[in-house]
């Protein structure tokens, strides 16, 4: 499961000298920039290990390879790329790929998919293609979904948790009553919005971008409807006292701690730290949140190959090495993410991965689109102000409307 990015930095320093040592270090090896999806460091470092002695005794090649940390990546790989000192291959998520395919840096990778034994899922396999052509060959995937804690509903009287946007309205109350917000939210401009603001967007029905990808499409009715639902909720005292500055994370967990009855957003890794600390009696682990449409965050880790290799034939035969369906398999279950085809719960998994396996066909990567990590930043001040209560929902995604079609040059 993806660590916290300060545990990511500790990974880093265990393994990256162990990691070296398994190429000679020569300008002929063929270098992959990884990061800690495994959090335990002993697991991360023996798979790492055993993945690059493996790799070089079947094809004979070197293999560098970088464990890096989550935090920062875009600006270390950004720099590296603008030097022109990039790996041959590296992770990326779904919706990196359309920014760096736009600046011409990344490869098409149909040929290894093409020569792959395993048959994709149909959604892992769209979130990573841009007009036409495959920039990715998938690891992993990611899901989230609403857990509950049970014990706090019970409390209120509530036996039948919420599922839906018009259930979390009505029971809102019972809960506030009793000084408990009803759903957990990060409002905080540092969490990405695909675990906070759009889930609920993509539930109302709307979208970031036009189809076209010219102009934003949030701030239409769906968005409105999405912006209102929370600030309805914050005037019911439905979300924490600290939702527009609250950050997301495990140390502080609001659905740990008692401080929340639901987050409808949620990782593998954030249930289990809150099954440690309330109990499975006490946890649900539902379906995702329904209002015009039931859907939830999950997007595919993908192998891309840079457009700057040396090593174009070495670098294809690493991503069928690393993407082979045995190795993919372990990876997954040392890392509690869900392989990229469609049978993605291993029989032997506990319940809390078969829970969240059935939310997989809900899930979306978002809209794809070259800006979309900058929309989020520009977005993201504006959703903040409307739970501050400074601006309407309309005018917050109104004036975050005029800036997005700004730089899409439509506006």
């Amino acid at each position: 499961m993806r660590p916290h990015p300060a545990k990511a930095a500790a990974v880093l320093m265990l393994t990256a000298a162990s990691l070296a040592a398994c190429g000679k270090g020569s300008g002929d090896a063929v270098t992959l920039w990884m990061y800690p999806v495994i959090e335990d460091q002993a697991q991360s470092r023996a798979f790492w290990q055993k993945v690059a002695t493996g790799f070089e005794r079947e094809y004979g090649v070197d293999l560098d390879l970088e464990l890096q940390p989550w935090a920062g990546r875009e600006e270390k790989l950004g720099a590296a790329l603008m030097a022109g000192d990039g790996p041959d291959v590296v992770l990326l998520q779904s919706d990196m790929i359309p920014q760096y395919v736009a600046e011409k840096a990344l490869q098409p990778v149909d040929d290894v998919l093409a020569g792959g034994a395993p048959a994709y899922s149909p959604q892992v396999l769209d979130a990573l293609r841009m007009d036409g052509q495959s920039y990715g060959v998938p690891l992993y995937r990611t899901v989230t979904t609403t857990v509950y804690n049970r014990k706090l509903f019970a409390d209120a009287g509530i036996t039948q948790l919420p599922r839906t946007w018009d259930e979390v309205e009505a029971d809102a109350p019972k809960l506030a009553a009793r000084g408990i917000p009803i759903v957990d939210y990060s409002g905080s401009t540092e969490d990405s919005l695909n675990l906070t603001f759009y889930p609920l967007l993509w539930q109302a029905g709307g979208h970031v971008f036009t189809a076209d990808g010219t102009k934003s499409a949030f701030a239409g009715a769906e968005g409105v409807s999405a912006l209102r639902f929370l600030v309805d909720l914050e005037a019911a005292n439905g979300l924490p006292e600290d939702v527009a500055t609250k950050r997301s994370g495990l140390a502080d967990d609001a659905m740990a701690t008692g401080r929340a009855a639901m987050s409808p957003v949620m990782t593998e890794a954030a249930a289990r730290n809150v099954i440690a600390a309330i109990g499975a009696r006490n946890t649900a682990i539902g379906a995702p949140l329904r209002n015009r449409s039931q859907v939830t965050f999950g997007t595919p880790g993908a192998l891309s190959l840079l457009r700057g290799t040396k090593k174009p034939v070495e670098a294809r035969e690493l991503l069928a090495y690393l993407t082979s369906p045995t190795l993919v398999g372990e990876l997954c279950a040392d890392s509690g993410f869900f392989t990229p085809w469609p049978d993605s719960s291993p029989p032997s998994s506990d319940d809390v991965h078969k829970s969240f396996a059935r939310a997989l066909p809900f899930t979306s990567a978002g809209d794809a689109h070259p800006q979309a990590r900058k929309v989020m930043g520009l977005l993201a001040p504006h959703l903040q102000a409307a739970l501050l209560g400074d601006k309407t929902p309309e005018a917050a995604l109104t004036d975050a409307a005029e800036e997005v079609d700004s730089l899409l040059g439509g506006g």
